[in-house]
């Protein structure tokens, strides 16, 4: 299986290469030893953290946050005792921590929480903007207790998820300032902490629009949602936090998929006009911020020359990384349900 791993994260290490440009891994995660196979995962790790470390990758690993609780075996920090706060590294946390950032990259990890009580890919959902859940009951920004305990293990870098509909619930229109003062405290608290931090939309390339009692799913470059509304999003957003020293990048969006074709576009054709739409939105204010652009279909390692035939972003600022993500389960979904005897007689069957 090693052999599938490595083969796989060195599509999107070569083609980085072949056109010079930087890459970042958005999200890369194992399971921790609740399956009794951590060191067999970990050897892997070792593995793959070698490879990414050769070639310069940015790397936020999946995940912490302290609504994981103790239950989800992805997470290479957990909250274990009280009060709130991440507390305690997993299985995991070893390699992460034999791999830190230097001054080529940063390496950290992504603290989930604002993105919970949303859905990824579902046509239509109970959320929308117009209901884009509560506050402490639905989702979640951490505490300073866990960007504290991550800074002391040596973590430099978090990637903060949030969703589109609760900061800006009307396409167009103005940043909900409720929503806004939330993700600014969170920045704070991890830049209190020595953190940089990665603000991440976690949206799938969709919006949900209210229609009714329900959100539909409305996928950028749609009437509903266009590329010019995608970059309005993301000039307010770099001006609010333009001035903000522990943002050092933005990431323009999770995970991108489902788009429509449009005017004779394919749907990865509309996904990197709409990403140009956004990184010409922030430079025009004058931020010069990196920007993570995400590479089409889930944003893959494994399949990235397919979904993504040449770079396609033109910065005037030169501060773009293409961000792929990295799961090793066969299905590349990060559920592992299967284990890894599983993965090893899966890529034993497609001939690695």
């Amino acid at each position: 299986m090693e052999r599938r791993v490595l083969t796989e994260l060195s599509v999107f290490t070569a083609w980085l290469h072949r056109y010079g440009v930087q890459g970042d891994i958005g999200e890369v995660g194992w399971p921790d030893g609740s399956s009794g196979d951590a060191p067999r995962w970990n050897a892997l790790a070792e593995r793959w953290f070698e490879r990414a470390d050769a070639a310069g990758l940015w790397v936020t690993v999946w995940a912490a946050g302290e609504w994981w609780g103790t239950g989800y075996p992805l997470a290479a920090y957990e909250d274990r005792t009280p009060p709130p706060g991440v507390d305690t590294p997993d299985t995991q946390a070893a390699v992460i921590e034999r791999h830190p950032s230097t001054s080529r990259y940063l390496r950290g990890i992504n603290v989930a929480g604002g993105e919970f009580g949303a859905p990824a890919t579902d046509a239509t959902s109970a959320f929308s903007n117009a209901d884009p859940g509560v506050y402490g009951r639905d989702y979640h920004y951490d505490g300073e207790a866990t960007f504290d305990f991550l800074a002391s293990r040596g973590i430099r870098l978090v990637r903060i998820p949030f969703r589109w509909e609760r900061l800006q619930p009307a396409v167009g229109g103005p940043l909900e300032q409720a929503e806004l003062s939330r993700l600014v405290s969170v920045v704070r608290r991890a830049e209190h902490a020595g953190l940089e931090v990665v603000l991440d939309m976690h949206n799938f390339g969709a919006y949900y629009l209210a229609q009714g009692s329900r959100g539909v799913r409305t996928p950028i470059g749609s009437a509903g949602c266009s590329d010019a509304d995608f970059g309005d999003a993301w000039r307010r957003i770099s001006a609010a936090f333009g001035e903000d020293p522990g943002v050092v990048g933005y990431g323009l969006m999770n995970e991108p998929v489902g788009l429509s074709p449009q005017g004779g576009l394919s749907p990865q054709q509309v996904w990197d006009r709409a990403s140009q739409a956004a990184v010409d939105a922030i430079r025009a204010g004058g931020d010069r911020r990196v920007i993570l652009v995400s590479g089409y279909e889930w944003s893959g390692a494994q399949e990235w020359d397919r979904w993504n035939p040449r770079p396609w972003i033109h910065d005037p600022a030169g501060r773009i990384r293409y961000e792929a993500h990295h799961y090793w389960d066969p299905d590349h979904s990060g559920t592992y349900a299967q284990g890894y005897d599983a993965a090893v007689a899966d890529a034993a069957a497609r001939g690695f």
